[in-house]
């Protein structure tokens, strides 16, 4: 008797995640998708030991909503590329556009800047869906 009630909540407990979990079939609503080059006149700048940051945020009042970074480690321009942000278990984002910064790191710290580093980015929010937007390392980083 204890293991009918066992084997009834467990096949109610696995629905029940099934349900929960079950993303949408198109997920190309919520990526966006593009090319990263860099500006020819800055080529010099980047070394075989360098990565790349691809950092995904929404702003908000000051303040970058849902960052989201993604490091590639070995790269070569122009890279394809597609981010998405962070989904609840009902498969949603928080929000419909987001910022995207790109910059090189050659020290291993994204957050510090060292010398000959490189960035990019859009400078409004792109929205979710968004495919053959094309992102140029066209600076020094600061």
């Amino acid at each position: 008797m204890a293991i009918r009630a066992l084997a009834g909540i467990g096949l109610g407990v696995a629905l029940l995640l099934t349900t929960r979990v079950a993303l949408p079939a198109d997920d190309t609503a919520q990526t966006i998708r593009g090319t990263i080059a860099v500006d020819p006149a800055l080529a010099q700048h980047l070394e075989p030991g360098d990565r790349l940051i691809i950092k995904l945020f929404h702003p908000g009042d000051g303040v970058e909503l849902d960052a989201k970074y993604n490091i590639v480690d070995r790269f070569t321009l122009p890279l394809e590329f597609a981010v998405s942000p962070a989904i609840d278990m009902a498969g949603r984002t928080k929000f419909q556009a987001y910022v995207i910064e790109i910059f090189t790191d050659k020290n291993g710290d994204v957050l510090g800047v060292a010398p000959g580093e490189l960035q990019g980015g859009t400078a409004e929010p792109v929205a979710l869906g968004t495919t053959g937007l094309t992102l140029k390392l066209a600076a020094l980083r600061e």
